[in-house]
């Protein structure tokens, strides 16, 4: 029987990529040297390097602000340009606050929420604590989540099984009674499972599935996470 449903933040509750492309897309307006390249080779240079020095933050291998000062650097690099880490966090900071001002949840969230009423709901998200928790409380919708674990706060990450233990000791339910919903296979569907969590995979309009059969429910939507929850 399941009693609670587990709920990832970026890609699942809040278009990350939505607000992701927003600032970036205000950056390049106000960025002389982005304007060497088209916008979409800039976004496409950004999340690249975006990935990559995120993989070393989740690693443990840089800081959290030494990534956001090294992806700069680097995106800088590839339009030929130098940057300090003065200017590096200048440049960074104006694209957070447009990035910021951009969040918003998508459409079936809200709707999604109130369908699991009959449950307790919690979640589980990588990332900067203060950033992750100022996404739900800008969205007013803290106070739906009965917990709230964020990586930068455990100093491990998903799909670590120390991030899905901690969330389930704070519920206080065993693992075959929580289900974890959320839009990575790996950190989220796989991560979930490895604990003994049912899981679910959401797989928005856009994204690519893996063609390989995947063992984990998979969904385009919140609003089937419902129908799916019921029959487990």
């Amino acid at each position: 029987m399941i009693r609670v449903v587990i709920l990832d933040i970026d890609g699942t509750l809040v278009d990350h990529l939505g607000a992701q492309r927003a600032g970036l897309e205000r950056l390049y307006q106000m960025l002389e040297e982005a304007q060497r390249v088209s916008i979409d080779e800039f976004i496409a240079i950004w999340q690249q390097e975006s990935d990559r020095y995120w993989e070393k933050y989740q690693a443990g291998k840089i800081s959290f602000i030494q990534q956001r000062l090294l992806r700069v650097k680097a995106v800088l690099s590839h339009l030929g340009v130098g940057a300090s880490d003065e200017t590096a966090m200048r440049i960074f900071r104006m694209y957070l606050a447009e990035y910021e001002g951009s969040w918003k949840l998508y459409d079936d969230v809200l709707p999604c929420l109130d369908s699991l009423s009959a449950y307790r709901l919690a979640v589980i998200s990588n990332g900067d604590s203060g950033q992750q928790r100022r996404k739900l409380e800008r969205m007013g919708i803290t106070s739906r989540f009965d917990s709230v674990v964020i990586s930068g706060d455990l100093g491990v990450s998903k799909p670590d099984t120390g991030i899905f233990e901690q969330s389930l000791r704070e519920l206080g339910v065993p693992a075959e009674e929580a289900v974890y919903v959320g839009d990575d296979l790996e950190s989220d569907a796989l991560g979930a499972q490895g604990v003994g969590m049912h899981a679910i995979w959401l797989v928005r309009e856009g994204r690519q599935r893996d063609p390989a059969d995947i063992p984990v429910p998979i969904v385009e939507s919140l609003a089937q996470v419902r129908g799916i929850v019921a029959a487990l």
